[in-house]
């Protein structure tokens, strides 16, 4: 019985370790809004993100003034331009902020509110063409940009809301599974080397899987501009949950190296039975 118990221990660990790696990078990465904003902000700075928001960006001033749209070849490049600003990063932290706010209410899309930046893209167009520049409006005149909703990708709603809840509960239930296995089992160092080389083992897995994830997902973000500009931020995400992952997987094989290292010293020191 102690050692099925044990092995059923190790098995509820190595299934709980998915969940705690999330739970460990949203407490990191998600839940605070400064973090948040950070992991944003750098999304943002990637070429194929801000060559989407601009084209994103004169649509809705196109729509908006439709006088706009035999500027737009003085238009877009210019808002281009206004996404390299300082000024930009100060609206975009400040726009993020309020995503934040977004996400953690549940409501049912993310948006930006990026009118602020109005009056930099008027300036940089007044330096071509004063006339285009003059029917951009100061303010008021750039809707808020919805750039995902509920129905698209419900899992990552339905994930945030867990995770919000129960973040920090993985992680320890993971290590109480662990724990537990290695202080039930006869054999606790075979025990710990199994569970250390099966916890980087399940980490290997969960690289492989964010690797070969982004392909599923990019087909629910619309024309071929905006999936380049989906996988440069899925890029930018996954990066900081893998390096996670690596060093969760490291700390396995630390484990199990200490297993072996015990096993060893054990076998070492047991006086061969041609002694007695």
């Amino acid at each position: 019985m102690r050692g099925f118990l044990a092995g059923l221990l190790v098995f509820v660990g190595l299934v709980l370790v998915p969940f705690a790696d999330l739970g460990i990078w949203t407490r990191r990465e998600i839940l605070p809004s400064e973090a948040f904003t950070d992991l944003a902000t750098e999304i943002v700075t990637q070429d194929p993100v801000q060559d989407a928001l601009a084209a994103r960006i004169s649509d809705e001033l196109v729509a908006r003034q439709p006088r706009l749209r035999l500027g737009r070849f003085v238009l877009e490049p210019a808002v281009r331009q206004a996404l390299d600003t300082s000024q930009f990063e100060a609206i975009f932290r400040t726009a993020v902020t309020s995503t934040h706010d977004q996400l953690e209410r549940g409501d049912d899309h993310l948006s930006l509110n990026l009118d602020a930046l109005l009056p930099v893209v008027r300036d940089l167009v007044a330096q071509v063409d004063a006339g285009v520049a003059s029917n951009i409006p100061d303010s008021a005149g750039l809707p808020e940009i919805t750039f995902l909703r509920k129905e698209q990708v419900p899992e990552l709603w339905f994930g945030v809301v867990v995770t919000r809840h129960a973040s920090w509960a993985f992680p320890v239930l993971m290590v109480l599974a662990f724990a537990g296995a290695v202080l039930v089992a006869e054999k606790r160092a075979l025990t710990l080397v199994i569970a250390g080389f099966g916890v980087a083992f399940v980490c290997l897995l969960i690289v492989g899987a964010l690797r070969m994830g982004r392909d599923a997902l990019s087909d629910v973000v619309g024309p071929e501009l905006d999936i380049r500009a989906f996988d440069a931020g899925y890029d930018v995400v996954t990066d900081s949950i893998v390096t996670q992952t690596l060093v969760l997987g490291a700390v396995g094989i630390v484990a199990a190296g200490v297993g072996v290292a015990l096993i060893v010293t054990r076998r070492s020191n047991t006086r061969p039975t041609t002694w007695a």
